[in-house]
């Protein structure tokens, strides 16, 4: 699979874009932009990660999840398909 880029256009305030200016070379600059990118998205993820991880795992949760299962239950039901 052939891999795209996209350019994008952010705002930042100038003294830190003018320090990442000065101390990342021009060639680094995407690359090293889309490593914190990535980071930042691990980071989030796992948070995301974890909170489903204690929705499933958390007894006090157990009702919800119970009400999870009835609707599940429904959704191949036919009643949301035309008549």
């Amino acid at each position: 699979m052939a891999t795209s880029t996209l350019r994008a256009s952010y705002t930042f305030s100038a003294p830190v874009l003018q320090r990442f200016n000065a101390v990342v070379p021009h060639g680094e600059r995407s690359r090293v932009m889309e490593e914190l990118m990535k980071q930042a998205l691990a980071a989030r993820e796992a948070e995301l990660e974890r909170l489903a991880d204690a929705f499933m795992t958390d007894p006090a949760f157990a009702e919800c999840r119970d009400d999870e299962m009835l609707w599940e239950a429904t959704s191949a039901d036919g009643l949301d398909s035309p008549a």
